[in-house]
């Protein structure tokens, strides 16, 4: 099984195409990508993930 694509890498089609599913992934986030800012629940859909939490 691949590694799912980063949704910091999706392309405006991609937002599109996969709008219900991105909204699943960024319900209650706990990371956010320390290289563009995006935050979502699961980190490995961000490609470079740090804990939104304390520490």
């Amino acid at each position: 099984m691949s590694k799912e694509k980063a949704i910091c890498d999706w392309s405006k089609k991609d937002l599109r195409e996969r709008w219900e599913e991105l909204r699943e992934l960024v319900a209650r986030p706990c990371y956010a990508c320390t290289k563009c800012g995006r935050a979502a629940a699961k980190k490995g859909v961000l490609c470079k993930p740090k804990p939104l939490g304390d520490g």
